[in-house]
């Protein structure tokens, strides 16, 4: 399987950094080389791909990746410029670069997972109780829905094809990701509505965006919080140093 890395800077969210997050060092490593090394040992990837800082970049992982992308104006514009290079029919493993905590059972279970739902689009969630037992000081954001209190993670399995079908809606919510209220815009008044009455299940969302946007989507319910536990912050290196 081909497997993406999104490495690409954001200076308007990276508050603190004086440098790309990839690139930022934690106990001897920059980064991205522990998800790298995740996606490596996971004996699911073939082929991985990185869209980033090429300056900065390629002195630290250039031997460590197949391909090194330049990154371009936006997260989704990076996803694209990466998806030219693996075929439509082809599911392919897309995640960012700070989630430090993954280790190669992260990515297997998820993959596996994923897999076994054969859908155009997976996505990992975690459940807040599993999240706050393991890393009680690491502040996510959460979604309540009836099955309970859900978390993203930071990786889907992606047929290609599909990406052309929700590109727009894609691009509202990856700028508002950190906002759920106004990613929930690019779902439509009747997913706020839900929202706000709590009355989705993940059963419906799964329906409603396959009804709305002509895709199969699954919420992939992951027993592994690291797959939710990325960096924002300079203070999140801190938190999450100490569990390396």
């Amino acid at each position: 399987m081909k497997a993406i890395i999104l490495a690409g800077e954001d200076r308007g969210e990276q508050v603190g950094f004086r440098q790309s997050k990839a690139a930022l060092p934690m106990k001897g490593l920059a980064m991205i080389q522990y998800v790298i090394n995740a996606l490596r040992n996971s004996g699911c990837v073939d082929t991985l791909m990185a869209v980033g800082n090429l300056k900065e970049l390629r002195p630290i992982i250039f031997n460590e990746v197949d391909l090194l992308i330049q990154q371009q104006s936006s997260m989704m514009d990076n996803l694209l410029e990466a998806l030219n290079h693996v075929k439509e029919e082809e599911p392919v493993l897309i995640t960012t670069c700070d989630i430090p905590l993954i280790h190669r059972e992260v990515v297997k279970n998820f993959i596996e997972a994923a897999l076994r739902m054969e859908a155009d689009v997976c996505y990992p969630i975690v459940e807040k109780k599993n999240c706050t037992k393991h890393y009680p000081d690491i502040k996510r954001t959460y979604v309540n829905l009836k099955d309970g209190q859900f978390t993203g993670g930071n990786m889907i399995l992606l047929s290609p094809a599909a990406i052309y079908k929700i590109e727009a809606p894609a691009r509202w919510m990856i700028k508002h990701r950190k906002n759920p209220i106004k990613m929930s815009q690019a779902l439509g008044l009747k997913f706020i509505l839900g929202a706000l009455f709590q009355r989705l299940t993940i059963s419906s969302l799964e329906g409603y965006i396959e009804e709305r946007f002509a895709i199969k989507a699954k919420a992939v319910i992951c027993q592994d919080p690291e797959i939710a536990s990325d960096i924002d912050d300079i203070k999140d290196i801190q938190r999450l140093e100490k569990y390396l």
